[in-house]
C-alpha cells in the first residue's frame, strides 16, 4: 500500500474573509511560475482579479451596511468558486505526488492509504445524442481509485484534432457546440494515484 494525499479544500468556507485572503495569497504565490502547473484552471490573473475584488468589497464593508455586506459575501462566493476549481486541477496535476502538491501552496488532507499500480483503462464507454442539437452526452463504467476522469472528442474525418477536451470527478460528461450531421469520436481515460491511465478505444457518435 502507499500513501496518497489530497487538496484540502475546507478551509475555503471555514476561513474568516481574512485569513481566506491571506491564503489565496500564498496560493497564488505557490503556484506563479510553477513548471508543475503550467496550464492553471483558473489562470494566476484570474485568482488574482477575484482576490482583489473581494479584498475590495471587504474594505468597502468597514462603514457597514447591509447592501455592502451582501456585496462582499458575493464575491466571497466567487472566489471560493475559483478556489475550487484550482484545487482540482492541482489535485490532477500533481498526479499523486505530494512533493509537487505541497509546491502549491494548497493545504493538504491528512494521507489516505492507497493501492500501488495503474488503474485499468476505463471500459464500458457509451456515446449519445445529446438532450440539445450540437451535444453529445458519454458515460464510461466508473473506475475503482480513479480521482478525475479526462475527456476529448474529435471529428470522425479528423481523429488526431481533439476539438474539445474535459475533466470531471463523474464517470460522465456532455459536450456541446458540435457540429450537428457529423460523426465525431469520443476517448476516455482515467486518473490515480499512479497517474493517467491509457486512452479508451474511441466511440463514435453522430451528432444531431
Amino acid at each position: 500500500m502507499s500513501m496518497i494525499t489530497k487538496v484540502a479544500v475546507q478551509f475555503l468556507n471555514k476561513d474568516t474573509d481574512l485569513q481566506l485572503i491571506s491564503d489565496i495569497t500564498d496560493i497564488i504565490t505557490g503556484m506563479t511560475g510553477n513548471p508543475s502547473y503550467p496550464e492553471p484552471s483558473p489562470t494566476m490573473p484570474e485568482l488574482q482579479t477575484g482576490l482583489d475584488e473581494f479584498s475590495t468589497a471587504l474594505s468597502n464593508t468597514a462603514n457597514g451596511g447591509t447592501v455592502l455586506t451582501a456585496i462582499k459575501n458575493g464575491k466571497r462566493a466567487v472566489l471560493v468558486g475559483l478556489g475550487q476549481q484550482l484545487a482540482s486541477y492541482a489535485q490532477v496535476a500533481c498526479k499523486g505526488d505530494l512533493t509537487v502538491l505541497m509546491t502549491s501552496n494548497f493545504p493538504i488532507q491528512k494521507p489516505q492509504r492507497f493501492p500501488i499500480g495503474a488503474l485499468p483503462v476505463p471500459t464500458g464507454l457509451s456515446v449519445a445524442p445529446g438532450a440539445y442539437s450540437g451535444q453529445a452526452a458519454a458515460q464510461v463504467s466508473p473506475v475503482f481509485g480513479a480521482s478525475v476522469y479526462n475527456w476529448r472528442v474529435a471529428r470522425a474525418d479528423a481523429p488526431e484534432v481533439f476539438v474539445q477536451t474535459a475533466q470531471t470527478t463523474a464517470a460522465s460528461n456532455v459536450f456541446t457546440g458540435l457540429t450537428p450531421g457529423v460523426a465525431y469520436l469520443v476517448a476516455v481515460n482515467a486518473v490515480g494515484a499512479a497517474g493517467p491511465t491509457d486512452w479508451s478505444q474511441p466511440v463514435s457518435q453522430i451528432v444531431l
